[in-house]
């Protein structure tokens, strides 16, 4: 019996098995572009949640739809920096250091992600590899569209040196972040206030100056420049400032209680020129017996010196010896006492004048 032959030329043939398998790689493309599509849809509804959920103060749930969207779609760097920014609101240290280190081994230039290493070192108090990180992400890459990132960041470097750096530090981050373009008033602010914290007075009665000239009705800008009159020993300025900031916001208990302080710190400084030996003697003895009652308060086991007699003519020397007394006092105190001293206390800032 002849074989069964093919109605079709062998060409042909080719031709279609070609067609076919062309469609069919076509249709698994397809597929597959279809599947790719809807994983990379669930991610996005994933991280849509997770920073919803963030914003409600929910971060534990927060980092599970993050976490989910980074394992779905480990290529969007958007998801591994979420998911270590709800880690570190839920302050699990320890899963937001293998994120970020995640994160810093793919691209250890990215801005972002230095700032969030920064926080959680700062977080762990350790405080030089903070400082190391948040200069990484100032210098580091963002984002086109980030608003002034540099400039944020080494603000939030200024207030951890404020609290657990030098003075020289913060005041040099302090002199850099003056000079960033386009700052709105609420940064002004903070920088006039960091000035302070960096002991410069000066620098910072100059910057309260400008805010003024940018809004001659915020009290709280003439309140921190009374605050730079009295860092600066300047009670003139000071007092001029804080009657300023209480023609603006009238009876304000903390306004009037720093113009209290005011009046009894130009009563009291030591330092002042042009005051007689008898007056510097009298405050040095005021400031001595200060001292002294403060200790006592919280050390009742000290007992305050007798006034000793005073055997001639007072001088210069008598009243240096009485300030030293005072300081020694004030350290002792220092180390002793475990409360604060009172908001209004004249002391802490005479003491830190005198220390100078």
């Amino acid at each position: 019996m002849p074989s069964a032959r093919s109605n079709f030329p062998a060409p042909t043939v080719a031709l279609i098995v070609l067609v076919v398998m062309t469609a069919l790689y076509g249709i698994d493309k397809f597929l597959a572009a279809q599947e790719r599509r809807e994983v990379m849809q669930e991610a996005i509804d994933h991280y849509t949640a997770g920073q919803k959920l963030l914003n409600e103060g929910k971060p534990r749930q927060a980092s599970v739809d993050f976490a989910r969207a980074h394992s779905l779609d480990r290529a969007n760097r958007e998801y591994l920096l979420s998911l270590a920014t709800a880690q570190l609101a839920d302050t699990r240290l320890s899963a937001a250091r293998a994120t970020l280190d995640e994160a810093l081994d793919e691209d250890s230039n990215d801005g972002r992600a230095n700032l969030l290493m920064a926080r959680l070192m700062a977080q762990n108090g350790h405080f030089k590899d903070a400082d190391s990180y948040y200069h990484r992400a100032i210098y580091g890459e963002w984002p086109p569209n980030s608003p002034t990132p540099a400039a944020k960041a080494r603000l939030e470097l200024a207030h951890m040196l404020a609290e657990h750096g030098s003075n020289q530090e913060l005041l040099s981050e302090l002199l850099l972040l003056e000079n960033e373009p386009a700052q709105d008033l609420a940064t002004k602010k903070q920088i006039a206030a960091l000035f302070l914290r960096a002991g410069s007075a000066e620098r910072s009665a100059n910057a309260y100056r400008r805010l003024i000239r940018e809004d001659r009705d915020d009290a709280d800008v003439f309140a921190g420049l009374g605050q730079a009159g009295i860092m600066a020993g300047n009670y003139r300025l000071a007092e001029n400032a804080f009657l300023d900031a209480l023609r603006r916001r009238l009876d304000d208990p903390r306004i009037l209680s720093q113009l209290a302080m005011v009046a009894r710190l130009a009563t009291l400084d030591p330092t002042l020129r042009r005051l007689s030996s008898a007056e510097k003697y009298r405050r040095s003895v005021a400031i001595l017996d200060l001292a002294q009652k403060e200790l006592n308060a919280c050390l009742p086991s000290f007992t305050p010196a007798k006034p000793e007699e005073i055997p001639g003519p007072i001088n210069n020397e008598m009243a240096e010896a009485r300030l030293d007394e005072a300081e020694k006092l004030w350290k002792q105190r220092e180390e002793a006492c475990k409360q604060p001293p009172l908001p209004d206390d004249p002391l802490p800032l005479l003491m830190k004048k005198l220390s100078q």
